[in-house]
C-alpha cells in the first residue's frame, strides 16, 4: 500500500475517472467519424449510379423520340407521294429557267386564238461561249401535230421575238386543250435542248379580253412528274 500511493502520489481518483470518460468520448468521435465517411462513400456512389442511369433513361427516350419523328416524315412523304430521291429531285429542278412574255387573244366570230411569243429573258447559257441559240416551238394539246416555231435568235440569252400564230380552233373545243410554248436551245450538229416550257390550260384563262403576262419557265421533265402525281391522288 505504500508504494501504491509512493507511485501516484499526486493523481486523486477522480481525475483517473474524467481521463477515462475522455478516452472514451474520443474512441466514440473516432467511430462516428468513420462511419460518417463510408456512409457518404455509399452515398455518393449511388447517387452517380443513379445519374448514369437517368442518362441512360434519357438517351434512350431521345431515341424514342428520334424514331418517332423518323417514323411521321416517312407517312407524309408516303401521303404527298414523295420519296428522298424525289425530293432531290425536286430541288435540283428548282434552278431558275428563264422567263416567257406572251399574248393570247381569240377572235369568237372567226374562231381563231392567235398566239403571241413577244420575248425571253434570263434563260440559261447552254453553249460552251456562254450563250444560247433559243427559239420558241408552240402546239395546242392534246394535239401535236401542228405546231409552229418562232426564228431563232443566236447567242443570247434575252431574246425579242415579237412573232405571231394563229390557230384555227371551234369555241367549244377550246376548253379541252392546253397551249405549250416551249423554248428550246438550236444546235447546228446535234439534237436540240430543252431549256424550258410554259403551258397554260385553255379553261384556266378569260379569253374575254387579250391576255399579256409573263410566266416562269419549268423543266419539261417537273411537268412530267406534277403530272404523274396529279394522277395519282
Amino acid at each position: 500500500m505504500n508504494e501504491r500511493h509512493s507511485i501516484f502520489p499526486s493523481v486523486p481518483p477522480w481525475a483517473l475517472v474524467a481521463i477515462a470518460v475522455v478516452a472514451g468520448l474520443l474512441i466514440l468521435c473516432c467511430c462516428f467519424c468513420i462511419c460518417k465517411k463510408c456512409c457518404c462513400k455509399k452515398k455518393k456512389k449511388n447517387k452517380k449510379e443513379k445519374g448514369m442511369k437517368n442518362a441512360i433513361n434519357m438517351k434512350d427516350v431521345k431515341d424514342m423520340d428520334n424514331d418517332k419523328k423518323n417514323q411521321a416524315h416517312s407517312e407524309e412523304d408516303l401521303e404527298t407521294g414523295l420519296t428522298e430521291g424525289d425530293e432531290k429531285e425536286e430541288e435540283k429542278e428548282e434552278e431558275k429557267l428563264g422567263k416567257l412574255q406572251f399574248s393570247i387573244d381569240y377572235d369568237f366570230q372567226n374562231n381563231q386564238l392567235t398566239v403571241g411569243v413577244i420575248q425571253a429573258a434570263e434563260l440559261p447559257a447552254l453553249d460552251m461561249g456562254g450563250t444560247s441559240d433559243p427559239y420558241v416551238k408552240l402546239f395546242l394539246m392534246p394535239d401535236k401535230k401542228k405546231k409552229y416555231e418562232t426564228k431563232v435568235h443566236r447567242k443570247t440569252l434575252n431574246p425579242v421575238f415579237n412573232e405571231s400564230f394563229v390557230f384555227k380552233v371551234p369555241y367549244s373545243e377550246l376548253g379541252g386543250k392546253t397551249l405549250v410554248m416551249a423554248v428550246y436551245d438550236f444546235d447546228r450538229f446535234s439534237k436540240h435542248d430543252i431549256i424550258g416550257e410554259v403551258k397554260v390550260p385553255m379553261n384556266t384563262i378569260d379569253l374575254g379580253h387579250v391576255i399579256e403576262e409573263w410566266r416562269d419557265l419549268v423543266s419539261a421533265e417537273k411537268e412530267e412528274v406534277s403530272r404523274a402525281r396529279r394522277l395519282i391522288t
